[in-house]
């Protein structure tokens, strides 16, 4: 038998469980779409509500398209995770879904903001240095990069098994997220927080 990479382990833990995962992030992150984020991310690519072309790295299960759809002139989102995406389709018929990783996704041109809320810990340092051009080269000058991660003073990365099945995560700090944006991109926003027992980090980067 061979044994599976913890990329696609994830992806199938994702893709046997994705309805329960639709319950859990209902459950975990707060009852409906996290609407503060989006529209701050808005605000701070200085756009109007209703004319944003935005991208969302990590989709899910559709929970945040839902608020998104409402305040884009163009939204796409996109999950490595078949499961995920096909219940994103049913939840959320308006909206563009893609199977696709932040590798392998055609990031289109000249966007506002891309939002990436608890996505890119399934990713490793190595891969997010190759992320961030893309993402750098598909936002427009001033655009934003919106995203939440867990928070860690020392960079690490944790396969952990659960009810779903296993994962893999890895742990964060802003500084090295800032690092890793490299001079293309400044820090415009920065909150932490608490959720349970696990500490969170929400940064916003700006495209200059």
């Amino acid at each position: 038998m061979i044994s599976m990479n913890p990329h696609d382990l994830t992806i199938k833990t994702y893709d046997d469980g994705a309805s329960q995962f639709d319950q859990h992030f209902f459950e975990y992150f707060g009852k409906g779409p996290r609407i503060s984020d989006i529209d701050q991310g808005l605000k701070l690519a200085g756009v109007e509500v209703a004319k944003a072309k935005v991208v969302e790295i990590g989709c899910g299960t559709g929970r945040d398209a839902e608020a998104m759809v409402k305040r884009a002139d163009r939204y796409e989102g996109f999950d490595p995770s078949k499961g995920l995406i096909e219940v994103a389709k049913n939840k959320v018929p308006k909206a563009s879904f893609v199977v696709a990783d932040a590798l392998s996704y055609k990031y289109p041109k000249n966007v506002d903001v891309v939002f990436a809320f608890a996505s890119l810990l399934h990713i490793s340092k190595d891969d997010l240095k190759k992320v961030f051009p893309k993402v750098q080269r598909s936002l427009r000058k001033g655009g934003i990069f919106y995203i939440s991660l867990k928070q860690a003073e020392k960079y690490t990365g944790t396969l952990k098994t659960d009810q779903f099945g296993d994962r893999m995560f890895y742990y964060y700090s802003p500084e090295l997220i800032q690092q890793i944006a490299g001079k293309s991109f400044i820090t415009v926003f920065l909150n932490r927080q608490k959720i349970g027992k696990t500490a969170w980090f929400t940064i916003a980067l700006k495209k200059i």
